[in-house]
């Protein structure tokens, strides 16, 4: 065990800007609950564990061996001072102890839709300027769940690497495939799948009459604006939701009072009703 020297704390909190994850393609996961299941997980490749302590001795016993019983390696462990924890965490109440990860690599779109194309029915999602990394979360949380095979992030969406998302996914960081691509790669999307896309417009078909190909994209528009023009114009397929109105023909107006669905609600929907098709 060793000192975490102010430089290192500097150092690490700033990973919670976007930028400094890219840069060193580390970020930084919160908590007992999410570091316990990262290293369970075994999916990410774990350089350091940072532990609270007091001012003057180190943690707990009960910490201690919390920590031990993870099976991380004296030297990979550092030892913060409340003060320290409070500089790293990006929390309201501060956490007592984090992990430094490193980021997987992103996505090979290239390799990874030959791959896709070889199996006999696909999914990848790709998310349209997705901006709030609570629908993030939420969305990769479903993602896996329903067994999507990749997701496609377009510049503007929040970064897959933001804290909350991290603390959303926990466990679940590393699992699935995540790619980032310009805004006009769906102008010209592989040959081998179909580009669909949840939307409002009154041609949209109705999700329960929806002839899912073998081999899907399906696009999920921005919490306000919804998809981009970009998107929308490549689209093969318009799908929506329609509300419940006692009859599964009801038209894809909105229900009074609600505007739309939220976009990590949809996604969730969509995806049921994906994985319900013959």
């Amino acid at each position: 065990m060793q000192r975490l020297s102010e430089s290192q704390c500097t150092s690490w909190a700033k990973l919670h800007q976007r930028k400094v994850r890219k840069n060193l393609g580390q970020c930084l996961v919160e908590g007992q609950r999410s570091v316990s299941q990262v290293l369970q997980n075994g999916r990410l490749s774990v350089h350091y564990i940072i532990v609270s302590m007091d001012e003057v001795e180190g943690p707990s016993s009960e910490r201690w061996a919390s920590i031990q019983a993870m099976g991380i390696p004296d030297e990979s462990i550092f030892l913060a001072t409340p003060t320290q924890c409070k500089k790293l965490s990006d929390t309201p109440s501060p956490q007592t102890v984090f992990a430094l990860v490193e980021i997987p690599e992103e996505w090979d779109i290239a390799r990874g839709f030959e791959s896709l194309a070889a199996q006999s029915q696909s999914l990848v999602l790709l998310l349209d300027d997705i901006q709030d990394p609570g629908n993030m979360g939420t969305i990769l949380r479903s993602a896996i769940w329903f067994g999507v095979d990749a997701v496609l992030c377009t510049p503007g969406c929040a970064d897959p690497w933001n804290s909350k998302v991290v603390r959303s996914l926990a466990g679940a960081l590393g699992i699935i495939s995540i790619g980032q691509i310009p805004y006009e790669w769906v102008e010209s999307v592989p040959e081998s799948h179909v580009l669909c896309g949840l939307d409002m417009a009154n041609e949209a078909i109705p999700l329960h009459s929806v002839d899912w190909p073998s081999h899907t994209i399906l696009a999920i528009g921005n919490e306000g604006n919804g998809l981009s023009e970009t998107t929308r114009s490549a689209l093969e397929t318009q799908i929506h939701i329609p509300p419940a109105r006692g009859s599964k023909q009801a038209e894809p107006s909105h229900t009074p009072g609600v505007e739309s669905l939220n976009a990590a609600i949809a996604t969730s929907i969509a995806l049921y009703g994906y994985r319900q098709k013959p």
